[in-house]
């Protein structure tokens, strides 16, 4: 999935919560702690390229690292679980926005082709990965954009109907 669609499911998936800004930005960490890395270390040091698919044959070796890293559901479960231990076992003070990175991550699986950047959400374990369909096509980019719109009007409609600022 696109990187502004992982960002809004976090918010449209955690509306309610005090504070669901925060799951955006947790729903955007497996690719900002890979491509977003790799697309300010390329400006620095090739300038702007433009868009378009990359050429993964320039990518350097780190990025796939990083996103090996970021995009497992074995980091994420124990990033999370040490979090849970340190918060205090799911009390107020657990940050339960942060669960949007494993669910960005799982939205990745069926989103991302073995063809190209397959999700390794077993990464240390294992290699393997789902053979998904690639999230650019057209299809997929207008339906994924047509649920964002109804669920953004609800989340809207919501906030309103409850007179509630969350943020």
């Amino acid at each position: 999935m696109d990187f502004f669609s992982h960002g809004i499911w976090g918010y449209i998936l955690f509306y309610r919560t005090k504070k669901p800004i925060y799951a955006l930005l947790c729903a955007l960490i497996p690719d900002t702690f890979s491509w977003l890395i790799y697309f300010f270390y390329r400006i620095f040091t090739v300038g702007f390229s433009g868009g378009g698919k990359p050429d993964l044959a320039i990518i350097p070796d780190w990025v796939f690292t990083l996103y090996g890293i970021s995009h497992s559901l074995i980091v994420a479960g124990i990033i999370i679980l040490i979090i849970y231990l340190v918060c205090g076992k799911l009390s107020k003070n657990f940050p339960i926005y942060i669960l949007a990175w494993p669910i960005a991550i799982l939205m990745d699986i069926p989103t991302h082709s073995r063809d190209f950047l397959p999700t390794p959400f077993l990464w240390p374990i294992s290699e393997w990965t789902f053979p998904g369909f690639g999230w650019g096509n057209g299809k997929f980019m207008v339906t994924n954009l047509v649920f964002i719109i109804v669920c953004m009007i609800y989340v809207i409609w919501w906030r309103r109907k409850n007179n509630k600022n969350l943020n």
